[in-house]
């Protein structure tokens, strides 16, 4: 006898499956929720130059420097005379004789400089206009009052200090040369002349 074969009918309903998932901040978190702590950043920039800076002072003996007066700094040798006579007002007489007399006063310069590769090659490079009365009077630079001084041109690199060193003082000294002059050619009275302290690093 032939067995009898029963088929059932299993109804399959579909599921959705639905996942929960949490959003992804690309920006910088600057608060948040359910937690202690919070982390924002702060980006810092800043441009670095390079400064130079040379400052003029009064010399351990000498006739004082200070601050304007006819250009950045100002000094005076006071009362002169071209045969060097009487007490200086400043600093010292370090030569005189009938054809003419030479003041001398110690002074400092300081150079400064932050931000450069190489500083060996330094120097300040002196120049100076000069006076009004050219004849009568004229400047002179050295390393100390006892000179010998090479007078300070109008132009180029004749009087230069190196100064490979930053915040270092220099020690120097400046003449000033009073001829001797009667007749024509003679003056009295007072006479200034500008100069210029170039200050080159490299």
């Amino acid at each position: 006898m032939p067995k009898l074969i029963k088929w059932r009918l299993v109804r399959v309903q579909p599921a959705i499956v639905f996942l929960l998932t949490a959003p992804v901040s690309l920006v910088a978190t600057t608060s948040a929720a359910n937690t202690n702590i919070v982390a924002p950043t702060l980006n810092v920039s800043a441009t670095v130059q390079s400064v130079v800076s040379l400052t003029l002072a009064t010399g351990t003996a000498g006739c004082a420097i200070s601050a304007g007066g006819g250009g950045d700094y100002s000094m005076s040798f006071g009362n002169v005379n071209g045969l060097g006579l009487g007490a200086p007002t400043c600093g010292v007489v370090a030569s005189a004789s009938s054809s003419g007399a030479t003041y001398a006063t110690t002074y400092q310069m300081t150079p400064t400089f932050s931000g450069f590769a190489s500083t060996a090659g330094t120097a300040v490079v002196i120049t100076t206009s000069g006076f009004t009365h050219s004849t009568v009077l004229s400047l002179g630079e050295a390393a100390t009052t006892a000179g010998p001084f090479t007078t300070i041109p109008a132009s180029g690199n004749n009087v230069s200090v190196a100064a490979a060193t930053s915040g270092t003082a220099i020690n120097r000294a400046m003449s000033l040369a009073v001829t001797a002059n009667n007749g024509g050619p003679a003056f009295t009275g007072n006479d200034s002349a500008l100069v210029t302290y170039t200050l080159t690093v490299q």
